[in-house]
């Protein structure tokens, strides 16, 4: 049977790593301009199946050289490992538009500022810097890997030794919110386990984490070592509406980037120039976006953003409320309807949503990282009132609390309290005199809101008059 030919562009070190893995499974035509350089690889490997040939394979007359035009189909890959990205640039051309070659095409791509261009002729884009990377955090952490020969090998699948020290750790897995990613397999006394909702992570398990490279590097983070991450378990970045009149917006979320992990403010100007020396005295960290012909076009932006800050003016309650019908029905990351009240002197995060230890573990994150304290709020209705439904949802908060408290070895201040939701929460919220508490809570997607249907989150939201954190989430089950 005959062996499938393949082409090595470059007789450089990685060229002859893989000139080396391949002899005797391909027949191999090794092309580099260096004619030095080919001689020496010629006589280092003369008893073996490969053929060396001098020349610069942007030009079509090195490929005549070794092929006739019509017999290029019959090579099976091309491998290009040279650093001039232009030449490389120019093969993977000839190749694909003179030559017309349809099989694989794989380049070790030194600068990235070409990327684009080389995704336009259909390449296998290989970044060594990246592959040498993830090496080396897997040997250096020791704790986890990534898998860079599964898959699309971009970071995408990754395996991670759980420590005593991560948060995650005693938790159901029906309790955690996969944004862009999911837990695959768990690997504990040599034994697989099929993860379901009811399933815990335990300290000393392996596990295979699937999803968004961006997502997991950070969720590395928070398994392993259970270091606050937030807003990168939704995005990189802070985006904030600026407008000249709501200025406070703007300070509000400089803090957040400050306090947070974010990188840095994304400012989106509506009907407003935004003064750049004012910013600079804010942060060195920004970036100003095109400007929005519409206040909510700022939901629909496909940067990588974590957390929106959008401010609204208050006054004009019909205004105020219609406006902010509209963020809670477009957002789709957490957002934040700012008022000013910076910097925080404490956390109030109310149970009244569809996902309270989702949302519990958020507000940890952000107490952690703001370094203030924080409180739980739950309402429910007068015990003669309440059905069945309302006493299961009151045990599974209770036992959210209780779990929370065993993981973090701690009591957390507990408000629980009977009558109408959102009057409850609002009462308890404005006996704050400060008006410096972040109010934190989640709501589902899909839940209308309408006079028929009361939305606890929005109404509540819509009263209280300090900075609102939200959490829009829609209701699936991501486990079994």
């Amino acid at each position: 049977m005959d062996k499938s030919e393949l082409v090595i562009v470059g007789a450089n070190i990685f060229g002859e790593s893989l000139l080396k893995a391949l002899i005797g499974k391909w027949k191999i035509i090794c092309i580099d301009y260096n004619e030095e350089l080919v001689n020496k690889l010629k006589d280092r490997y003369k008893e073996d199946d490969v053929e060396f040939v001098v020349g610069d394979t942007s030009s079509l007359l090195t490929w005549k050289k070794i092929k006739k035009i019509e017999e290029i189909k019959n090579i099976k890959s091309i491998v290009i490992t040279i650093r001039d990205a232009d030449i490389a640039l120019e093969t993977c051309r000839i190749a694909r538009e003179v030559l017309n070659f349809e099989s694989d095409i794989f380049v070790l791509l030194f600068n990235e500022e070409k990327e684009e261009e080389f995704n336009r002729y259909n390449v296998q884009i290989l970044k060594p810097t990246d592959l040498i990377t993830k090496i080396l955090l897997s040997r250096i952490e020791k704790n986890y890997s990534i898998a860079i020969n599964v898959g699309l090998g971009q970071g995408e699948l990754i395996e991670i030794s759980v420590l005593a020290r991560s948060h995650l750790v005693d938790r159901k897995l029906k309790y955690l919110r996969a944004t862009r990613w999911r837990i695959a397999a768990i690997y504990r006394e040599g034994k697989l386990i099929i993860p379901s909702g009811e399933e815990k992570i335990k300290v000393g398990d392996k596990i295979i984490i699937v999803g968004d490279p961006k997502v997991l590097h950070n969720l590395v983070e928070i398994l392993t070592r259970g270091v606050p991450q937030f807003p990168q378990q939704f995005g990189t970045n802070v985006a904030v509406l600026y407008r000249e009149n709501l200025k406070y917006g703007l300070e509000e979320a400089v803090y957040l980037k400050r306090n947070t992990k974010a990188h840095k403010v994304l400012v989106f100007p509506y009907e407003s120039k935004v003064n750049k020396k004012e910013l600079e005295k804010l942060t060195d960290k920004y970036e100003i976006q095109k400007s929005l012909k519409e206040e909510i076009e700022i939901f629909e932006q496909e940067k990588d953003i974590g957390l929106v800050v959008f401010p609204i003016r208050r006054s004009i309650l019909p205004f105020w409320t219609c406006k902010l019908r509209k963020v809670f029905k477009k957002a789709k990351k957490p957002f934040l309807i700012p008022s000013g009240s910076i910097p925080y002197k404490k956390i109030v995060v109310s149970l009244n949503s569809p996902d309270p230890a989702f949302i519990l573990s958020i507000a940890i994150e952000l107490s952690r990282l703001f370094k203030i304290p924080y409180e739980v709020i739950y309402v429910t209705l007068p015990k003669e009132l309440r059905g069945f439904k309302e006493e299961e949802a009151l045990k599974e908060r209770e036992e959210v609390i209780k779990d929370y408290e065993h993981i973090y070895k701690t009591s957390i201040k507990y408000i629980y309290l009977e009558g109408n939701p959102v009057k409850e929460t609002v009462r308890y919220i404005c006996s704050d005199k400060e008006k410096s508490t972040l109010f934190l809570t989640a709501y589902d997607k899909k839940q209308r809101i309408s006079f028929f249907e009361p939305h606890v989150p929005f109404l509540t939201v819509k009263k209280i008059k300090t900075s609102s954190l939200l959490i829009p989430l829609q209701s699936e089950e991501v486990y079994g």
